[in-house]
């Protein structure tokens, strides 16, 4: 994934990597994020792609949201500093996830490539499904000052799903 390099950077978590036994998490605030309403990158509603080496993905009509290089359309607002994000990724992801969000993660439901809006750990958040080398993986976007609380639920979460 490109992205414009975003100077002196602060992460939103206390930490960068999380190992939780059956998954990780990752903090991916770094990555540029843009928020687009002119031009939809090829994305359909609920669904993830990757365009010109940007994730895309479109989770309300008319609404894009870009992690990555900035489009080239005049409709775009930049939302690095104002969402964090944070990756999930292990056999145990959708399970942990499972405990904080009432979103359906089943593979028939929510597939590689898939991209929701919803409630994770009472956060509103968007989750993108991006797989990793064939390996599970959720990539989740809220307001950077819940980013903190959403990563330590998930923490918290983690040992009740290795039971």
């Amino acid at each position: 994934m490109g992205g414009e390099s975003v100077a002196e950077y602060n992460s939103p978590v206390a930490a960068a990597t999380a190992d939780l036994g059956s998954c990780r998490l990752q903090d991916e605030s770094h990555l540029a994020k843009w928020r687009v309403w002119e031009d939809d990158h090829g994305a359909e509603l609920g669904r993830a792609s990757h365009y010109a080496g940007s994730v895309v993905c479109a989770v309300s009509p008319g609404e894009w949201i870009v992690i990555g290089d900035r489009p080239d359309t005049a409709d775009v607002v930049d939302l690095t500093h104002v969402r964090a994000a944070i990756r999930l990724t292990g056999a145990g992801a959708r399970s942990l996830l499972e405990h904080v969000c009432a979103l359906d993660l089943g593979d028939s439901m929510t597939p590689d490539g898939a991209a929701a809006r919803t409630l994770v750990a009472g956060v509103a958040t968007e989750i993108i499904r991006d797989d990793v080398a064939g390996e599970p993986s959720y990539l989740l976007l809220m307001s950077r000052s819940f980013a903190r609380s959403v990563w330590e639920r998930l923490e918290a979460a983690a040992p009740a799903t290795s039971q």
